[in-house]
């Protein structure tokens, strides 16, 4: 089978398990092909605002959480699905189409429900049109359509919220999380052997997670200094140039703090296994990856799509969720001086219903497509 999988190019959320997904697909001895959602479209201009409006939200959080509520509305769905069918992305992905021949089409963003699926029942073609909810949690009202057919989240509480909106369950599948290749074949260490590794001391440790854009403040830092905390600090990934010189200020003020700053790292499974919280901006791939390595995770910024976050921790007690940073470093402090705190969270994560496993999902896929290629008649496969 030949599936394609489409991301959007807005921060790492969307491509990297679209990256995860064909990886897993040609170990399981199938072609892929991994492509920009408006590239396929050859829509360059809305690709980069796209972009761009995504990375200056990341740097007002409290604006993207004003201004996005107010944008996915259902009158925006069926504006989206109006432009698509009614424009030039009805040739130019038709023209993509062609050139490829993908079996199956899986969206690794809710666009896959206001213009891929359209464009594709417009244009009368025998694909399937999957989409995979990369928000774990949550789907947009934008990625809610019914004719899809199949629409994946790996959580229930995503597939209860998915339903409230209108997704019929039987679209639904809850799906295993799409974890990166390099994670899942790696053997995970303990924790004081991570640190070894790493380099790090031993002592109460914090992940500070700033997302794909690498964008943030050095606000956390300063108030462990200020309380003397006896902890210390790790970011990775490339920091944006404002964060550099947040970063830079910190080190010249405090040249003593424990702080780490290795950049980019293709062994993040190291670092979450050294640290004993995982902290920052709630992106799904940092918040799964933690999860899956059994380290809970302090939501610093909530942005739109994350807001269920909230209940899904006060489902299965595994992170917290804090906007202010005094109360986000009373709750670690208070979490790193109480064993018993630490206890309970070892057993939550023992009884967390999600699964982590990309080769099992595109398997899920596979089938799936496969079915429903037989049920419509389609036996080239």
């Amino acid at each position: 089978m030949h599936i394609a999988f489409l991301y959007v190019d807005a921060g790492k959320g969307h491509i990297t398990p679209a990256k995860a997904l064909s990886d897993a697909a040609l170990r399981l001895g199938h072609t892929t092909v991994v492509a920009d959602l408006f590239e396929t479209l050859n829509a360059p201009i809305i690709n980069w605002m796209s972009k761009s409006n995504w990375r200056m939200m990341l740097h007002f959080p409290r604006l993207e959480a004003f201004i996005d509520p107010k944008q996915d509305t259902w009158f925006n769905a069926r504006l989206f699905r109006f432009l698509g069918t009614h424009s030039h992305a009805v040739k130019d992905f038709k023209a993509w189409y062609d050139a490829n021949t993908p079996d199956c089409i899986v969206v690794a963003h809710f666009l896959a429900g206001c213009l891929i699926q359209p464009i594709v029942a417009k244009l009368g073609l025998p694909v399937p049109v999957f989409e995979y909810a990369t928000d774990v949690v949550f789907t947009p009202r934008l990625g809610i359509n019914s004719a899809l057919d199949r629409f994946y989240i790996c959580t229930h509480l995503g597939k209860e919220l998915a339903m409230e909106f209108g997704q019929e369950e039987k679209t639904i599948s809850i799906c295993p999380f799409p974890l990166k290749t390099q994670m899942m074949h790696t053997e995970v260490p303990e924790q004081q052997r991570a640190q070894e590794k790493l380099g790090l001391q031993d002592r109460f440790t914090v992940l500070l997670n700033l997302g794909g854009e690498g964008i943030g403040t050095t606000d956390f830092l300063e108030e462990v200094q200020r309380r003397n905390l006896d902890w210390q600090i790790i970011t990775v990934g490339t920091l944006s140039s404002s964060t550099k010189l947040h970063y830079k200020y910190f080190r010249e003020k405090y040249p003593s703090f424990p702080l780490y700053t290795p950049g980019f790292v293709d062994n993040i499974q190291d670092y979450i296994c050294a640290c004993d919280v995982q902290a920052g901006k709630a992106g799904a791939n940092a918040l799964m990856e933690s999860l899956y390595l059994k380290r809970p995770f302090l939501i610093s910024s909530l942005l739109y799509a994350a807001k269920p976050t909230t209940q899904f921790f006060e489902r299965h007690q595994v992170g917290w969720v804090e906007n202010t940073i005094q109360k986000q470093v009373d709750i670690l402090q208070a979490y790193s001086e109480d064993s018993q705190a630490q206890q309970a969270m070892v057993e939550a994560f023992k009884k967390l219903p999600t699964t982590f496993d990309s080769d099992a999902f595109a398997q899920m896929i596979v089938e799936d497509a496969e079915k429903l290629l037989r049920e419509n008649g389609v036996s080239n496969l």
